[in-house]
């Protein structure tokens, strides 16, 4: 049977920050699923570190785990705090940096 969800103890409940934790000078993740339509990776960027600016094929959606993140998103830009959720459109120009150590969820849906 093919594996969809990687890198995970299945069936048992699993501490986030076993997965990646934010170290200074430092990003680390993990990919959990990655087939086509769908990616999921728990990230963590060190205070300074982050991705971008890039454009996705899909729709990412960024859940913070700890810390906070500085999100622009095309010319707007936003924090994102701890238990905050961000949606950032396919095609746009997008960027994620560590405002503080933070740790987050990944999850990018792309179309046919």
């Amino acid at each position: 049977m093919e594996e969809l969800i990687k890198n995970i103890q299945k069936s048992a409940s699993i501490d986030f920050d076993s997965l990646v934790s934010a170290k200074d000078g430092q990003i680390e993740t993990v990919t959990l699923a990655q087939k086509r339509g769908v990616g999921v990776t728990a990230l963590a960027f060190g205070k300074g570190e982050g991705v971008g600016p890039h454009a996705a094929k899909g729709d990412a959606l960024i859940y913070i785990h700890e810390g906070v993140a500085t999100v622009k998103i095309g010319e707007q830009t936003m924090e994102a705090h701890k238990g905050q959720v961000v949606v950032m459109p396919a095609n746009i120009p997008h960027q994620v940096t560590a405002k503080e150590n933070m740790a987050m969820l990944l999850v990018v849906v792309k179309g046919d």
